[in-house]
This record gives C-alpha cells, sequence and structure tokens, in this order.
C-alpha cells in the first residue's frame, strides 16, 4: 500500500490520536507559538458554477430568487477561528489575511444560500497554494482545507499540539493525491482522513469516494439538483445521475432537501425537504 513519508519520526509517538487526550497539561492555544513573523497575501472568493448561480437567482415556481453571501474562515497567526461574512455581489473582492508565516493555515469560503451554510467549501491552505503574495482557493482544496481546520479546531488534544502535527504533515502532496483520484468531492469523508493524519497511519486509500448507483428524477419531482458541491453541474428532471446509497443533502429547485433510495428498483429515489 502507498503511504506518504510526511511525518518527523517523533510525531506519531506524540499523537496517538486526534480524539483522544492530548494531555492535561499541554497548551490549549496558539497564545504561547505566536510567530515572530507573519506575512500578508490577498485572497479572492473563487466563481461557483455559472449554471448553478443563474438557476438560484432566477426566481422559478413561486419562489423568489436565492440570497446568496459568503462566510470566509481562517485560523488567525494567535491561534483563534475567524469568520467574516462577505457579500455575494463582491464576490471579486481582494481580501488581504495575515498568516504566521510558514504555518500551514487553512482558508475556507462557504457559500451560503438563503442562510444555511449546507455547500461544502472552496478554499486554499497557506503556504501551499500561495504564488507570489496570493493565496488561490479553489473548490478541490476546499476538502483538503477543511481537513486541516477540523483537525486544529476539533480535536481534543491541545491546539498547539495539533498545530505541530499539521506543520510536519505534505499537504501540498495530500492535494495532489486528491486531484489524481477524486472526481466527487462531496463524497469524501473528511473527519476520516482527519483521523488518520491525527494516528500518523494516512494513505491514499482513505481517498475513497462513496460508493453510488444510477438513478433518474421523474417529472413532477423536482426541476433539477445539484450536488452540494460549488463546482457541481446541476442534473435536470428526465437526466441519468449517480446518487450515494447513504442519505445526503443536495440543493434543489425546491431548496435544501435531502435524498435517499429506499427501495432496490430504479426509480425510487425519496425527496424529504429540509425545513427553512
Amino acid at each position: 500500500m502507498k503511504t506518504f513519508s510526511i511525518f518527523l519520526a517523533f510525531s506519531v509517538l506524540v499523537f496517538s490520536s486526534c480524539g483522544g487526550g492530548g494531555g492535561g497539561a499541554g497548551m490549549h492555544s496558539l497564545s504561547d507559538l505566536v510567530p515572530i513573523a507573519t506575512e500578508t497575501c490577498y485572497i479572492t472568493p473563487p466563481a461557483p458554477n455559472a449554471e448553478l448561480v443563474s438557476l438560484l437567482l432566477a426566481p422559478a415556481n413561486g419562489r423568489q430568487a436565492s440570497v446568496l453571501s459568503w462566510n470566509m474562515k481562517w485560523i488567525s497567526p494567535e491561534g483563534s477561528l475567524k469568520t467574516m461574512p462577505l457579500d455575494f455581489s463582491g464576490a471579486g473582492q481582494i481580501i488581504p489575511l495575515e498568516f504566521a508565516k510558514n504555518r500551514p493555515t487553512p482558508v475556507l469560503f462557504y457559500l451560503v444560500i438563503n442562510g444555511r451554510e449546507e455547500i461544502l467549501p472552496a478554499g486554499a491552505i497557506y503556504p501551499v497554494n500561495k504564488s507570489g503574495n496570493t493565496l488561490v482557493p479553489s473548490w478541490l482544496n476546499g476538502t483538503s482545507a477543511e481537513v486541516l481546520l477540523q483537525i486544529l479546531t476539533k480535536a481534543a488534544q491541545p491546539q498547539a499540539d495539533a498545530q505541530h502535527l499539521c506543520n510536519y504533515f505534505n499537504w501540498q502532496k495530500l492535494q495532489e493525491e486528491f486531484a489524481k483520484r477524486v472526481d466527487e468531492p462531496w463524497l469524501i469523508e473528511t473527519e476520516a482522513i482527519a483521523a488518520k493524519i491525527c494516528t500518523g497511519s494516512f494513505s491514499v486509500s482513505v481517498l475513497k469516494e462513496e460508493k453510488t448507483y444510477e438513478d433518474v428524477f421523474q417529472p413532477g419531482t423536482v426541476e433539477w439538483v445539484c450536488a452540494p458541491y460549488g463546482d457541481a453541474k446541476p442534473v435536470y428532471a428526465g437526466e441519468l445521475s449517480y446518487f450515494p446509497l447513504s442519505k445526503k443533502i443536495y440543493l434543489s429547485s425546491r431548496g435544501f432537501v435531502i435524498i435517499e433510495k429506499k427501495a432496490a428498483s430504479k426509480n425510487a429515489l425519496v425527496i424529504t425537504e429540509l425545513a427553512e
């Protein structure tokens, strides 16, 4: 099995699990790791699929046009999680952000639709996705950025320990392998990737999409559905598409819905509309 060489030897000894205790004596913030040097980079929200945006902004069947905005999230040089709401109309705006120099740091852009943050984020990892003084986000790299954010903000061990771990992981290699192996990022379990990284047991075998089946929406159900991924293309009623076996949230002409299959035969898709 192909495995990355991504850690210094001591890191596996220090981190037994992201969910396990990191020891009461550790720091619980990065306050003691404030870097000597910081760097300012500039970042711009990426463009979602144009066809999806046109559907959302066009009123149809009595529904009003959707209200779109962004939530940008990142880790500050001091180690705290920051959130900045951004207007969608200013999607091309250039935003300066300060980073702890050479410390792997995620930046995520969540597309907010009618107040709901259900779309998988676009993102970038500093300094991996840096070109000059510009940080370039993409929908594909949003997955690896989300994994990094999960490790830094949701782990039970002290945050300083989590940051040390992330400093020795090869995030560029992860993004390269992800681009080679994954067509549908929304079908990847980011929690499994984060857990493997924390235990020093990550290998490319974790980069597996959930199994899917073919089916089609019948007329009269929905006009269109779209995977909860900003680069995804909408699928219209009558078009054959692929659906995961588990319940998943989709964006549709009826708003956010859960789609599942409860029968073995085709054309047995069940659509449950989520409460606004």
